[in-house]
């Protein structure tokens, strides 16, 4: 039921499974699955490519998700860097780095607040891309690493 949603993530095995895999992949999946678990929200919010690779040899093709994460090993922990704009489809692109990785516990709410600024930007029924491709990165960044209040 959630074909084509921000939930239809694209996902490498990741740590639990993969030798070369820098971090885990599927549990913050999961955890993002979680936190976007209304099916009429996400309907609503139309679509949004969300791919996760467990390393750079990108098996779940975060480059190319229009929210892309890509687990990396900092001094033997985990972590995720974000990048926005990839697209896969017609007018393809890579996505760009939002910024400095996150732990995965900050994950869900990292994706949390790129879906806030797409939803406040979006001019009716406008994809994530397209908005995204309008105002570009920076108010993105700006909501992600602001500091809380």
């Amino acid at each position: 039921p959630n074909l084509g949603t921000l939930t239809d993530v694209i996902c490498c095995p990741g740590g639990d499974y993969c030798a070369l895999a820098n971090a885990k992949s599927i549990p913050v999946a999961e955890a993002i699955q979680q936190r976007f678990n209304d099916l009429d929200y996400l309907y609503d919010l139309g679509d949004i490519d969300l791919n996760i690779s467990g390393c750079m040899n990108a098996c779940g093709h975060h480059h190319v998700g229009h929210i892309g994460i890509l687990g990396v090993d900092k001094k033997g922990e985990e972590w995720y860097q974000v990048s926005l704009g990839g697209n896969a489809g017609q007018d393809a692109s890579l996505g760009k780095i939002l910024g400095p990785s996150f732990a995965r516990e900050q994950m869900p709410e990292v994706i949390e607040k790129i879906v806030s600024v797409y939803t406040e930007h979006r001019e009716g029924d406008e994809a994530f891309i397209d908005v995204y491709r309008r105002i570009g990165l920076k108010p993105f960044k700006e909501r992600v690493y602001a500091e809380a209040d």
